[in-house]
């Protein structure tokens, strides 16, 4: 290596004209000591080429990655079974042929038409061509080659990214993707009970605004997918809390009777948008009620009321009412 470096270190100087030199240093002196360099240098490659020669003269064993690569496959068939992309092959042989075949390995061609391929075989004819290789290695050395009519159908897509969202602020609506829909091909036999493909898993966190974002579509072995890609969309908005008092009726109640609560209402409090905030002050966005059924099943002389969102127009989440249970008093007619 210091030689390697000494050797770098002179052409430099050589080349850009040499150091400046020294004060006793004669022209003659300089112009001898490059000469020496150049000679030195001149004799050093010629020597690196006749051991390179020598040496890659020499039989020596390398694997490389030959591709495989079918023919004959009809546009309505697909395989159902997994045929390798490439094929471990052992080589031996004189170092200029295997270097030729490491830089340009030869590509092996599969009738798909035949079950059941010799691939070591057809790579021993491939590699022939090359005088003094042997293989000494094919792996996989068989390979099975089964195919099934190929089947396009369009499903929903399912949306799997995880969202969480930052806290005051929450989403409008469900998560969008667009399309909503994918067309996925493959093997008959794996197509006909799919109903459904899926986004690819990921987080987004801490979501505090509108995002629209590309999201790949899973991918599986032997199945296509278009499109590959998806956008989701999610309308996000920071939420406040407001409060409302409801009052509590009763549903199915029977003609002439009548039921009282104590207290006669409660208060709901819920999150809501901040733009639509003063909006739903001047409404009764919430009704609470106590299904008759229920109280008649009731022996404890209290019941848990039931809360349903009226006002479809806001987008509204229940966050707790109060009280839990209330008293009633059943009016019975004479």
């Amino acid at each position: 290596m210091r030689l390697f470096n000494f050797i770098s270190e002179r052409f430099k100087y050589f080349f850009s004209g040499g150091p400046a030199p020294k004060p006793e240093e004669t022209d003659t002196d300089s112009f001898q000591n490059k000469e020496k360099i150049t000679a030195f240098s001149i004799a050093f490659f010629i020597a690196l080429c006749l051991w390179f020669i020598v040496n890659l003269s020499r039989d020596f064993n390398i694997t490389i990655q030959v591709p495989v690569l079918l023919t004959n496959l009809s546009e309505d068939v697909t395989l159902s079974s997994d045929v390798p992309e490439t094929a471990s092959v052992s080589l031996t042989g004189e170092g200029w042929k295997l270097i030729s075949v490491y830089s340009n390995p030869p590509r092996v061609l599969v009738n798909a038409e035949v079950n059941d391929v010799n691939l070591a075989e057809q790579v021993r004819n491939q590699i022939g061509v090359f005088s003094d290789l042997n293989v000494v290695r094919v792996e996989p050395s068989r390979i099975m080659i089964e195919t099934e009519r190929k089947e396009t159908k369009r499903v929903p897509i399912r949306n799997l990214v995880n969202i969480t969202i930052r806290d005051q602020f929450g989403l409008l609506r469900e998560p969008q993707i667009i399309p909503d829909s994918v067309t996925i091909t493959g093997a008959e036999s794996m197509i006909r009970e799919l109903e459904e493909w899926y986004t690819e898993e990921r987080d987004l966190r801490e979501i505090s605004g509108n995002v629209q974002r590309e999201i790949r579509v899973a991918q599986a072995t032997g199945i296509s997918v278009e499109p590959q890609n998806v956008m989701l969309n999610l309308e996000v908005s920071e939420f406040t809390e407001a409060e409302i008092r409801v009052p509590i009726r009763t549903r199915n109640l029977p003609v002439d009777s009548a039921v009282s609560y104590n207290p006669s209402t409660i208060t709901v409090r819920f999150d809501v948008p901040i733009h639509q905030y003063t909006e739903v002050q001047g409404t009764r966005p919430f009704a609470a009620y106590v299904d008759y059924s229920v109280i008649e099943e009731d022996d404890s002389g209290r019941v848990t009321p039931d809360i349903d969102i009226l006002e479809t127009d806001y987008i509204l989440r229940l966050r707790s009412f109060q009280p839990q249970r209330v008293s009633y008093f059943r009016i019975v007619p004479d």
